[in-house]
């Protein structure tokens, strides 16, 4: 093959050479992560065509195609035969890493960008798991004789964004998105903050709407003007069993009693447009015209604002303050849902579209140093200037998860450092898990039912339960165990 730029011939590109023939392709069974990741964020679907530029054995072709998706690929070593097409997702997965020569590295990044319609998809190694290896070039020769350029997250950035000129967004540790221009990046980052979706929660609400004991509570509390008491309402028992704690039944109640007003409405579509506004000038884009937005976004700023400009305004000093702690700290102590220390919140994934709306920007921020990485709790410091993505091994069926990484990132200075806790052998722990989440979610009352117990037998009172050894050697001390999410005597003890 040459070694010349590859030129388009009509919707196909003539392939380099610059993807090695020799090198070797990983048979995983699933899709790969940057695979995963863009189906993950609405990036591939039924709608859009997709290619994979060095696809190995293709197996992420092959699920893809499987599920409906039109997707083909192409590689110099396992299908140098099949055709190069363009597409509206095209994906380069750990390929840069392989070619030893800079400049034909980066005539494979431009020609995997030409075959994008909308976005490209690339990912590299950052991690230096690949352990010795001799000096060769810019990367190393692995023990097993093949090429790597081994990346900083930082680095990888910014290479994107000096050999294709566009700001790359980073989806995850090693994994960027590059898209074709800001219109279709705009509607990315609208769909991620105004058209976030509750559909457990509005499932959950439909259930108990139906259900006839539910129904049943909903009209005794309208009655009373107020909640039953157990001897005013005999069928408690049998809405515990379905839907889990009192705390939870009610609030389901509430709902149902209650929705939400228009004003409430209102407010919510404000702060989500609002949030949209600042996502934009924090990645540099400009604000679309009013009339590429879709219909629903353009009738609620009819709505909400005088005029397009003065939501845009609105927007950008929505933005500046993410930068005052004050109104930061406010922010913490107004959500809802989540653990409140002095220099610190803390709450699950899940409950995040609780937040207000100015701590969905500073989270948005940090996945911008690091992208989406994996983590059940997010750690918001009171000042706004970092976040950390914990990640607890088994948080659902752990009565007491142990915490197996934390990637904490620095906002001012755009850099991450990452703990790794999997070897220890006395890692940090969770207590109390029900209060990370909300109180639908599926497995709130259990956390809470193991809570109260605990707080029954005053175990959680001792500062240093925090961590695992010293949790058991309390345990050990009052002859207690822990089975599933129930507090138990240890006759062996």
């Amino acid at each position: 093959m040459c070694r010349n730029t590859p030129t388009k011939v009509g919707d196909c590109v003539a392939p380099p050479s610059s993807i090695p023939r020799h090198r070797t392709a990983i048979r995983r069974g699933a899709h790969s992560r940057p695979v995963s990741l863009a189906q993950a964020h609405g990036l591939i679907g039924a709608e859009t065509s997709f290619f994979d530029y060095g696809c190995g054995w293709g197996e992420d072709v092959a699920l893809l195609h499987n599920a409906g998706i039109n997707a083909q690929g192409w590689d110099p070593y396992y299908r140098p035969d099949a055709p190069i097409n363009s597409a509206d997702c095209v994906n380069l997965g750990y390929v840069l890493n392989v070619i030893e020569d800079p400049q034909e590295r980066e005539e494979t990044l431009r020609s995997a960008f030409d075959l994008a319609s909308k976005v490209l998809v690339v990912s590299v190694r950052v991690d230096q798991s690949l352990g010795g290896g001799a000096e060769f070039s810019d990367g190393l020769v692995t023990n097993s004789g093949s090429f790597q350029k081994i990346y900083t997250q930082s680095e990888f950035r910014e290479y994107i964004q000096t050999i294709l000129g566009r700001k790359p967004y980073m989806a995850g540790l090693g994994v960027a998105y590059v898209f074709k221009d800001e219109s279709a990046e705009s509607a990315h980052l609208a769909q991620l903050s105004i058209t976030r979706t509750k559909s457990e929660r509005t499932n959950l609400f439909a259930q108990f709407a139906v259900d006839v004991d539910g129904q049943a509570l909903v009209e005794v509390t309208r009655a009373l003007g107020r909640f039953p008491l157990p001897s005013e309402f005999q069928r408690y028992p049998a809405l515990k069993l379905r839907f889990g704690s009192l705390t939870r039944i009610e609030r389901l109640v509430t709902g149902l009693l209650n929705p939400q007003t228009l004003e409430e409405t209102k407010d919510i579509k404000r702060s989500d447009i609002l949030t949209y506004f600042a996502i934009l000038f924090l990645r540099d884009i400009r604000p679309p015209r009013f009339r590429l937005l879709p219909p629903e976004t353009q009738a609620d700023i009819k709505l909400l604002w005088r005029s397009y400009r003065s939501a845009v305004e609105e927007g950008r000093e929505f933005l500046f303050s993410v930068a005052k702690p004050d109104v930061i700290r406010k922010a913490c102590a107004s959500a809802p849902i989540g653990k409140r220390l002095p220099e610190d919140f803390y709450l699950h994934r899940s409950a995040e579209d609780s937040l207000p709306a100015l701590l969905h920007v500073v989270l948005f921020a940090a996945r911008q140093v690091v992208g989406d990485v994996d983590y059940n709790i997010a750690k918001i410091s009171m000042d706004g200037r970092k976040v950390s993505f914990q990640d607890y091994k088994n948080f659902d069926e752990a009565p007491h998860p142990e915490l197996l990484h934390s990637v904490r990132v620095h906002l001012p200075s755009a850099s991450f450092t990452i703990r790794d806790y999997s070897a220890s052998e006395n890692p940090p722990i969770l207590h109390r898990k029900e209060i990370f989440v909300d109180p639908l979610y599926p497995e709130y009352s259990t956390f809470a039912e193991l809570t109260r117990q605990e707080e029954e037998l005053a175990l959680l009172s001792r500062p240093d339960i925090g961590f695992r050894r010293q949790w058991q050697a309390l345990l050990s001390e009052r002859c207690l165990r822990i089975e599933g999410h129930s507090v138990v005597r240890d006759s062996g003890a």
